[in-house]
Parts: C-alpha cells; sequence; structure tokens
C-alpha cells in the first residue's frame, strides 16, 4: 500500500472515531447519589439535632484551640513521621501511576524491532541448496480505536480509584492527629490517676501510724490496724497497676510519632485548656463535601459505575488499527541494488460472539459490586451523621456530669476532713473512717476522667466535623 493511502486511511479512521464516538454515560450527581444510597424514609434535617451549635462554616485548626504546645507539637511530629502516613502516601503515588497506566491504550503503542533472520533453502532431494541471511529494522504501530468509550470507561474508574486513594491518605491523616491527642489527653489522664494513687498512700500510711498509736494507747483493737494496713497495700497495688497502664500509653504514643518506644516521653501535669463554646459546625449536608472519607466512598461507587460500564461496552466490537515498515538487507540483493523497504497497514475488527458466558457474567457481577458500593456510601454517610449528632450531644451532657462530679469530690473531701476529727476523737470508728477515705478517692478519680472524656469528646467532635488540623 502506498504511504499516500495509508495516510488517507487513517484520517478516514480519526474522522470515523469522531462521528462514531460515543460519549460515556455520567456517574450519577451528588443528590442523585445520596437518593440512591439512603433509605425513601431517611430524611437528612436542615441543622444539627443539638441546640445552639453554630452553623457557620467549619473553620480548622483545632488542635490550636486547646492551647496546649505540646500537644501541637507532637501532633506534627506523628505528621512528619508517622509510618502508617507513609505507607498511605506510597499508595497514592502507586494509584495515581495506575491512573497513567490505564490511560495509555487510549494513545498509539509504538515499538521497534531490530534482528537478523538466517534461513536455508533446501532442493527437491533433500539437500541444502543454500543458506542466506537477511538483516532489518521494523518500526511497528498499533492503536485501539476507542469508539464506544470501553478505554475511557477504564481509566474513568482507575482514576476514580487514585482519588479514593488520596481521601484515604486524608482521612488517615486526620485519624492520627486525633490518636495523638487523645493519646497524650490520656498519658496525663494516667500521670494524674498515680498522682491520686500515691495521695492514698500517704494518707493511708499516715492513718495506720495513728491506728498504731491508738492501739498502743488502748483506745483501738487491732482490726483498725490490720485495716489500715490493707488499704496501704491496696493503694501501693493500684499505682503499679496503673503504671503499667501508662508504660502501654507512652510507647503507643512514641510508636504513633515514628519513635522508638524507649517509654522515656513524660506526659505534662495538666490537661490542655478545654474550649469553652461548641466550634462552628455548618450544616449536616456540608459534610458530605468535607469529610475525606465520605469523598472516598462517593470516588469507589465512580469507580464502580465505570467499571460497570466496561463491563457493557465489552459486548460491543474492538476496533484496532496497525501499522509497520522498515527495511530488510540482504547480501545477495545488495549487491543489485534491490534490498526493500516494506510498509504494510491493517485494521482489523472484533466482535465477540461466544465467551462461555463470561461477558454476562462480568456485567452482572460489576452491576452488583456498583450496588454494594453505592450501599456502602449510604452507611459511610450515615455513620458520620451519627459520629457528628453523638458528640454534640455528649458535650452537653459530659459538662453537666462534671459539674456533678466536682460539686461531689467537694463535698467527699470536706466530709473526710471532719471524719478525720472524729475518728482522732474516738466517736466514728474504723470502718466508716475507711468508708470515707475510698469514697473521696473515688471521686477525685471520678473528676480526673470525666475531664479526660470531655476532652476526647471535643477530639472526636472535631474529627466528625472533618476539621483539618
Amino acid at each position: 500500500m502506498k504511504r499516500g493511502n495509508f495516510g488517507r486511511m487513517i484520517s478516514a479512521c480519526l474522522a470515523l472515531t469522531i462521528l462514531l464516538g460515543c460519549e460515556l454515560a455520567t456517574p450519577p450527581s451528588d443528590d442523585e447519589l445520596l437518593q440512591e444510597a439512603l433509605p425513601a424514609s431517611t430524611t437528612v434535617p436542615s441543622k444539627w439535632s443539638a441546640s445552639g451549635v453554630p452553623t457557620t462554616a467549619v473553620k480548622g485548626n483545632w488542635v490550636a484551640t486547646f492551647r496546649d504546645p505540646n500537644m501541637t507539637k507532637l501532633v506534627q511530629e506523628g505528621l512528619q513521621n508517622n509510618r502508617d502516613l507513609v505507607a498511605a502516601a506510597a499508595r497514592v503515588e502507586a494509584a495515581m501511576q495506575a491512573a497513567v497506566i490505564a490511560g495509555a491504550p487510549l494513545l498509539p503503542q509504538v515499538g521497534v524491532e531490530a534482528g537478523s533472520q538466517n534461513s536455508e533453502l533446501f532442493n527437491l532431494r533433500g539437500n541444502r541448496s543454500t543458506n542466506r541471511t537477511t538483516n532489518g529494522a521494523i518500526v511497528a504501530a498499533s492503536w485501539e480505536l476507542d469508539v464506544w468509550g470501553k478505554l475511557r470507561a477504564g481509566q474513568g474508574s482507575t482514576a476514580a480509584l487514585a482519588r479514593a486513594a488520596a481521601d484515604d491518605a486524608r482521612y488517615l491523616q486526620q485519624s492520627i492527629a486525633a490518636t495523638i491527642a487523645r493519646t497524650w489527653i490520656a498519658n496525663i489522664e494516667l500521670k494524674r490517676l498515680i498522682a491520686v494513687s500515691r495521695a492514698a498512700e500517704r494518707n493511708y500510711a499516715e492513718l495506720l501510724e495513728l491506728t498504731n498509736e491508738k492501739e498502743a494507747a488502748g483506745q483501738v483493737s487491732d482490726f483498725d490496724v490490720v485495716q489500715a494496713r490493707s488499704r496501704l497495700a491496696a493503694a501501693k497495688a493500684a499505682t503499679s497497676s496503673i503504671q503499667t497502664s501508662q508504660n502501654q500509653a507512652i510507647g503507643t504514643l512514641e510508636v504513633l510519632l515514628g519513635r522508638y518506644p524507649s517509654l522515656k516521653l513524660t506526659p505534662a501535669s495538666n490537661y490542655p485548656r478545654m474550649p469553652s463554646s461548641l466550634p462552628p459546625s455548618g450544616l449536616p449536608l456540608s459534610l458530605l463535601d468535607r469529610r475525606p472519607d465520605i469523598s472516598a466512598a462517593r470516588n469507589k461507587v465512580i469507580s464502580a459505575f465505570y467499571k460497570s460500564e466496561e463491563a457493557k461496552l465489552t459486548r460491543l466490537p474492538g476496533i484496532t488499527l496497525s501499522a509497520a515498515g522498515g527495511t530488510l538487507f540482504d547480501p545477495d540483493l545488495a549487491l543489485i541494488g534491490a534490498n526493500p523497504d516494506f510498509f504494510r497497514v491493517g485494521i482489523s475488527l472484533l466482535q465477540p460472539i461466544f465467551a462461555g458466558g463470561a461477558i454476562e457474567a462480568n456485567v452482572v457481577r460489576m452491576s452488583a459490586k456498583q450496588r454494594a458500593a453505592v450501599a456502602e456510601y449510604g452507611q459511610t454517610v450515615l455513620e458520620a451523621f451519627n459520629e457528628v449528632e453523638t458528640a454534640l450531644a455528649n458535650e452537653k451532657v459530659l459538662r453537666h456530669e462534671l459539674s456533678h462530679r466536682v460539686e461531689a469530690y467537694q463535698d467527699s473531701s470536706e466530709a473526710l476532713e471532719l471524719a478525720n476529727d472524729r475518728y482522732i476523737q474516738g466517736t466514728i470508728d474504723m470502718t466508716g473512717l475507711l468508708f470515707l477515705q475510698q469514697f473521696q478517692i473515688e471521686r477525685d478519680v471520678d473528676v480526673i476522667q470525666t475531664r479526660a472524656d470531655l476532652l476526647n469528646n471535643r477530639v472526636l467532635l472535631y474529627m466528625a466535623l472533618g476539621e483539618s488540623f
């Protein structure tokens, strides 16, 4: 075929691609997807259920709201060094390159082949008559014309998965930041509990000393001494138990930061400051654009949609354009200057007719995967709404709880002071005194744990709202 004819054929194929190239079906819009993903009876309210929640846009930088420089530095360190985040970044890069690979078949594939071929000719009697060596180089190209959009659908699916991988990495970043903050709070909580336990040790040691003096004076029996000694031993054991929990918490935090778990990190003595008011929380539907886990679930639906389209388009014929050209060098032909140039072109069409049911089965499979991705998107959305509503409601409850816990602790401390005086005076027995001491310790622990719960709940609220750090 002459090169001019080939050029005209290429132009004709390109015109055919332009004229017959089908537009891809578009994935469902966000509104359509939400309507399909949630039950018909489920209505998303215009405002959060908790009263008094600011509906202005979410501001971000939630770590700074606690005004704790130590926690801020730890979060920054973790985001820079955490191994899970390094792995997530690598997965995003791999997914992006997969999208490039998926788009490669949309362009012509060109290659070069060079080599030498040795051939032997035999006469009718089977005797070798000649031995010929031919050298040459060939440039070959092939191009599958994406008339129906199957290749574009495959590329769209892979690109959506790459976006989902990036969303997952962002969500992991937020999770790591929140986990570091909560683990820091947990370490402070354990440090304060150890302080309470050691204070209890000192109190029981003083009580044991007082009880020994009263026994020597004949004012109490050895029963009081045994009770005081038992409480002192129990307090020491409690301190050791809390210390083992703190060792685990410190090691966990050091690993989150990318450090060797040497258990040398020293927790602060005081909690970060609790922000005084609820953060701007936006409107419920705005959560769909802020939460990276929701965005990831949406991109997985888009990927499944394109995969389903790709499976359907496999039913249609594939059209491939190929071309090759080069020069062959034969020593014998070289003597007369007749080494040939060659150029060949071709168009092939493959129409699937029978594949043992695999094509239709794949269409059904991909459609089922798309329905699963839609349902998973709906579940992700509902769980996100639940996290925000629960955190908003719990903040109000925890603030009331903390107020009552502090009041109970103050009253129990006052009652214990009165009981100590009465025990010295002999108007109350050891059993009553020990009961009040234990009650006061438990109320102190309640205050420490409720403060931690309130701080943790605020971190969870920031996480649920999709706030940046």
